[in-house]
């Protein structure tokens, strides 16, 4: 898992790299980063990840292993999921200032 948090030379710099890929994932990482300039934060995971939690849990992490957990109902939602959580701790951060 990655996550990154930009300041906004970095942003330009990390758009600069991205911009020059011709991968489809470097291509929606950009236009995330184009549509927002005040972005402070990323989350990715990669099949790395995955075989990470098998290997956790005493399980082989053969590619068929990796593919069934990436086409698994928490496999296909977990964007959907991440953001309902970041909501969560934006909320919970809010109402933590004092007023």
């Amino acid at each position: 898992m990655y996550v990154l948090s930009l300041d906004a030379s970095e942003r330009h710099y990390l758009l600069s790299l991205l911009e020059r890929q011709r991968a489809s994932t470097a291509k929606h990482l950009a236009v995330q980063l184009r549509t927002a300039d005040d972005v402070f934060g990323m989350v990715t995971w990669s099949d790395e990840d995955i075989a990470s939690t098998l290997r956790g849990q005493e399980i082989p992490d053969t590619p068929g292993n990796i593919r069934t957990v990436r086409d698994s109902y928490y496999g296909r939602h977990i964007q959907d999921h991440m953001v309902e959580h970041g909501w969560t701790l934006l909320e919970e951060a809010v109402s933590g200032l004092v007023r």
